[in-house]
Order: structure tokens, then sequence, then C-alpha cells
């Protein structure tokens, strides 16, 4: 492919390594329930979750090119792994840095990078993300602290994060128009107030510490606060809707691991000395047309990649490729469960897990169906 260089190539056969030998002996550990915190924090050291960041934020100097290289890698094995690889070094740490001060880099941004810490973003009320002015979650000045009080759903994270980053109303009259009016605090986990629910049990996506969250009286320095009161989510949506795209190199992981273990289950799958490959040309025409979605999917989400490294206002394109990228997965993962029978639904295959955690796409950060009506506000 034309994006594949010497030192990609590198990149791509180290993460693959890393993939086999740390992320795919854990998978049965992951559908248990139990979160790979040894695994991000190593995906940190080997300098992965730095592919992301400027050299100034501790990283190697950003390009999306290598960052969505290794997403793919990973989801190939497990989409939940490479969620909370990206949710610590992308959706946390790359979201807010450019607003941190000095010394917040080095107390969260850097070691966060390293994998020293573990970041999570809780946002998510039952009102939604950014729907402020029904916020519960609130900040309320007290001398020179801030004391928190509500709660948070779907906290990827919870109870595992070193730090939580807590999305607060601080402001008695938010603007819906310019956002304004919301707060982020980073709150260490041993906070007094700081108390973590239920973790849910969810279809797909085992193992990621989704729950509930509460804030009693939880009291936080003023150098918890992150950027200007008031304006975080402006910031924050700076990157958050471009940000998006990384779901595609999850979509992208997905599709392709499962397409080849179906390719290989239809070529050693035989009946009558036939194999299924061989048998059923309309068994080669779906194969062909999942072939073609997956490349399509590579070619925009590459091209999209190097797009982002040269500045370009990808905002709609986020959302275009989190969209469709999950339609892709979801369809190919369909498929191919169903080519393999009654056997892809046994667990042991692998398949149907895939299926399972490409579901969760249509969600995370955001419903696909809320992000293509806000898409299609700003057209």
């Amino acid at each position: 492919m034309w994006y594949i260089t010497r030192e990609r190539k590198l990149l791509q056969s180290i993460v693959r390594e890393f993939v086999e030998t740390e992320i795919v002996p854990f998978i049965p550990e992951l559908e248990k329930g139990i979160y790979p915190l040894g695994i991000i924090k190593r995906l940190g050291g080997i300098g992965v979750l730095g592919l992301c960041h400027d050299t100034k934020y501790g990283g190697h100097g950003v390009d999306y090119i290598n960052w969505y290289i290794a997403l793919e890698e990973i989801s190939k094995a497990s989409s939940a792994v490479a969620l909370l690889a990206a949710q610590t070094s992308e959706l946390c740490a790359h979201f807010c840095e450019d607003v941190c001060t000095p010394e917040q880099v080095e107390k969260y941004i850097k070691p966060a990078v390293r994998g020293e810490i573990i970041l999570g973003q809780f946002a998510t009320e039952h009102s939604g993300m950014i729907t402020v002015a029904d916020f519960n979650t609130t900040a309320v000045r007290d001398g020179d602290d801030w004391v928190i009080n509500g709660s948070k759903i779907f906290s990827t994270n919870a109870g595992v994060c070193d730090y939580a980053m807590v999305l607060c109303r601080t402001s008695q009259a938010p603007d819906p128009a310019t956002m304004r009016g919301a707060s982020m605090f980073m709150v260490h986990k041993s906070n007094p107030g700081y108390v973590v629910g239920h973790i849910e049990n969810k279809l797909g996506w085992h193992g990621t510490s989704t729950g509930q969250t509460y804030f009693n009286d939880c009291r936080v320095p003023s150098d918890a606060l992150i950027g200007e009161v008031d304006g975080y989510l402006p910031e924050l949506m700076k990157r958050f809707t471009p940000g998006l795209g990384l779901y595609a190199a999850l979509s992208l992981g997905c599709a392709e691991a499962v397409y080849r273990k179906t390719r290989t289950f239809l070529d050693n799958r035989v009946q009558a000395g036939v194999s299924l490959w061989d048998r059923h040309q309309v068994v080669r025409n779906q194969m062909s047309q999942m072939w073609m979605q997956i490349e399509t999917l590579r070619c925009a989400l590459y091209g999209y990649a190097e797009m982002q490294n040269k500045g370009m206002d990808v905002t709609g394109l986020g959302i275009a490729l989190k969209v469709e990228g999950t339609k892709v997965a979801k369809s190919v993962c369909d498929t191919c469960l169903t080519l393999h029978g009654g056997i892809g639904t046994v667990n042991e295959t692998g398949i149907e897990r895939y299926y399972r955690d490409v579901k969760m796409f249509d969600f995370a950060c955001g419903s696909n169906f809320s992000l293509v009506d806000a898409l299609a506000v700003s057209l």
C-alpha cells in the first residue's frame, strides 16, 4: 500500500509481535471481564501510546498513519484493547494536552503517554454527553478548591484509571450555542467522595470496566482544573469529531481478522471431498464483496490519516468514517458468522466475539444516529 514505508512496516511488525505474545493469550481473561491493565501500560512502554502526540508532550511526533496502523493491528485480536489504548492516549491525554499547563503536562500527559498512569474521561450522563444544561454533575468553587457533586454513566476505565477526567457544569446558565458552561477536572482515584458504582455487563467490549461513577462532595484543588472555567467543551470538540476516525481503524482491523479466519475456514471445511470455497461460487462472490468493502475502508482511512497529518479540516470526515466503518465491520462480521454456520456461534471459534464487539462501535463516543444528525446540521 502507498502509505507503508520501511519504518511503518517495522512498526507494524513490532505491534503484530506484541499482539501475538501479549494480547491474544489474554483474550480469555478479557472475556471474563478482567481489565488488561498490564497490556495498556506495556503499550505505553513500547511507544504505541505516543504515536498521536507531539514530542513536547512525550510522544514521537504526531503521525496518524502510524497511530492507525497500530490500532488496526491491535483490533485484529481485540478492538476492546485497541479502544482502551485509544482511551488513555487519544481520547483523554491528546484531547486535553493543548489546554494543560506545563505542570499538568508533566503530571498527567507525559506519564499517560508512557503508560505509567491510566486516564479516563467521564462525560456521559443520562441526558447525553454535551447537553450541559441538563447535567447533574456540578463543580462549585469553595475558596481555593472545587467541590464536585453528581454522577456519570458509561464511564470507561471506572475503578481502573489513576485520574478521572470529570466534565462538570460550572455555569448557572450554560450556552448551548457556544457550548460554554462546562469545565474539566482531574480527580485522583483516592479522592474522598469519588465512588465507583456498578460495572456494566455489556454485549461486547468485555473487560473495559465501563460503569457508573459518583461524586459526593468530592473536593479537588484549583490546579485540577483543565483549561479555562466554562470553556472545556469548545476545546474538546476541536479534537473530538476529527478524532472519531480512530473507530475506522478498529473497524478495519476487526473486518480483516474475521475475513481471514473465514477464508481459512472455507478452504478447510470439506464436504464430499470438496472445500466450501471450491464448491460454491456464491460463497466466493460474498467473499469478493467483503474484500472490496475492506479495501475501500482501508483507502478511506489512510487517506483521511494523511489529511490529518497535513493539518487539513477533517471534521465531517471523522463522523463519516466512524459511521461507515462501523457498517463495514458489522456487515463483514455478520456475513462471516453466517458462512461459518452454527459453529460460528460457538465462543471458541472467536467469530462471535468480533460480532458482539463491533456492535459497540454504534454507541461509543456518541451514537452513530446522533453523529449523523449533527453532521447533517453542519452541511
